[in-house]
């Protein structure tokens, strides 16, 4: 589906994505984990466009987003979902769920109003919010509702591929585990891939079929087929496992558990 070689990025000559290659799989999901200003937002950044790369190649479908004309660019941002780190602050205030979930569909389909309703009142359900209330401000939503009304969001016009940066963070262990059942869940029945970015590698095993590691801009370890943390050999790898708080397993009574 989406192919990335050779990736590099530089902000005033210095190198903050350093030949990234991988490739994301229909169905599949692959983790990007590493610490902070390793290069994983500006990855996902370049990916939605938001950014451009200084040298690389990233193709969808086989074509390159170079040589794409402006139907196929449409299509391709169609395709392409992403739910960010803070849905509170992601989801305008002043706007209902029914309209936050609306601008999609309205953006990138040709749906009529009822058609929109309807999905709109179908995505609710999928993401197991069908008693709350489209008419409902974000603010007066939980933490838990807003992360799922923003995969929501998402997924509504149909994507191939959803970007999750830290999806999981600032959620307490329990709501945590929700959403991770959740995105699981998306990947299985609609056979969405997801692309999550995150610093904590637990929860991306969680998540992922393939590990990619990434310290300063480069990929210093990429596990194929993950099934357990010990998979992960390098001793950046196993630092990344020892930063998450032990009291975590405890509170999550096996929740990283692969």
């Amino acid at each position: 589906m989406i192919s990335i070689s050779n990736l590099v990025k530089e902000y005033k000559g210095k190198r903050v994505l350093d030949n990234v290659s991988f490739s994301i799989s229909e169905n599949k999901s692959i983790a990007v984990v590493g610490e902070s200003g390793s290069g994983k937002s500006t990855l996902a950044s370049i990916l939605l466009g938001l950014e451009s790369a200084t040298d690389g190649h990233i193709s969808y479908n086989g074509k390159s987003l170079d040589s794409m004309n402006k139907k196929e660019i449409h299509e391709y941002r169609k395709n392409l979902g992403f739910v960010f780190q803070d849905s509170q602050d992601s989801l305008n205030p002043r706007h209902t769920i029914r309209r936050i979930l609306s601008e999609p569909l309205i953006n990138y389909t040709s749906l009529s109003k009822e058609e929109i309703e309807n999905r709109v009142l179908e995505t609710l359900k999928c993401v197991s919010l069908e008693d709350i209330s489209p008419n409902r401000l974000p603010y007066t939503l939980s933490s838990g509702q807003q992360k799922r009304v923003s995969i929501a969001r998402a997924i509504i016009a149909q994507a191939k591929l959803v970007i999750i940066d830290e999806g999981t963070s600032c959620l307490d262990p329990e709501i945590k585990k929700s959403i991770i059942d959740l995105i699981n869940k998306l990947r299985e029945e609609k056979g969405i891939s997801f692309l999550v970015i995150s610093h904590d590698i637990q929860v991306a095993s969680k998540l992922a079929s393939q590990i990619l590691i990434l310290k300063e801009g480069k990929v210093v370890e990429f596990v194929d087929d993950f099934n357990s943390l010990d998979q992960i050999k390098t001793e950046y790898g196993m630092k990344l496992i020892d930063a998450v708080p032990k009291f975590c397993h405890k509170i999550l009574g096996g929740i990283y558990e692969k």
